[in-house]
């Protein structure tokens, strides 16, 4: 996409120092709309791509990469004109921006965020050799709102999920944006 160079953060300490300001500038704000690239054909949200989280005409661009690449901007991307898919081979691959409006995520929008935590899981991996390779890697975001429920946009292995939960459930370690005037919260190791 035109324009859209956003540089990719793999910790939590990373997310923090990167985009912390970007992040706490959520809380309080309504959210009025969610958007994703789309297939043309079938309507079908690509995860590969951003989602543009909408908070009064101001918007917060998320994608995810890899096992833990997490991506944040904010108000770079035009949502209005399709992308550029002249170099895309096929015709039923093409995209375009389109409203996300599952049912359980319609129910978030007007809501209030009033935390926002970081996410990250517990990755293990056993080796050929029997060993385990175990590490914490960032995950995603939390948005807690108002209402009791929280928009989750988490990495899924090299694809962004969006979804509607409660606020702290799954399995999840948690690192709550401290706002200014506060310390900033331990993660939660549960």
């Amino acid at each position: 996409m035109a324009g859209y160079r956003p540089v990719p953060v793999t910790t939590v300490a990373g997310l923090l120092d990167a985009h912390g300001d970007r992040l706490r500038w959520l809380v309080g704000r309504r959210l009025t709309g969610m958007r994703g690239l789309c297939y043309l054909g079938d309507g079908e949200r690509c995860t590969t791509l951003p989602v543009l989280l909408e908070f009064a005409g101001e918007r917060l661009e998320l994608a995810a990469e890899g096992f833990d690449r997490f991506y944040v901007s904010r108000d770079e991307l035009v949502a209005d004109p399709l992308p550029d898919t002249d170099d895309q081979d096929d015709p039923d691959r093409e995209v375009g921006w389109a409203d996300l409006w599952r049912p359980e995520l319609a129910v978030l929008l007007g809501a209030t965020v009033t935390a926002v935590r970081v996410l990250e899981h517990d990755f293990r991996l056993t080796v050929p050799d029997g060993g385990l390779i175990e590490a914490w890697l960032l995950g995603g975001l939390e948005l807690v709102l108002d209402d009791g429920s929280a928009l989750l946009a988490v990495n899924s292995v090299d694809a962004l999920e969006v979804t509607a939960g409660v606020p702290g459930s799954g399995p999840w370690r948690r690192t709550e944006l401290a706002l200014p005037g506060q310390d900033q919260r331990a993660p939660d190791r549960s």
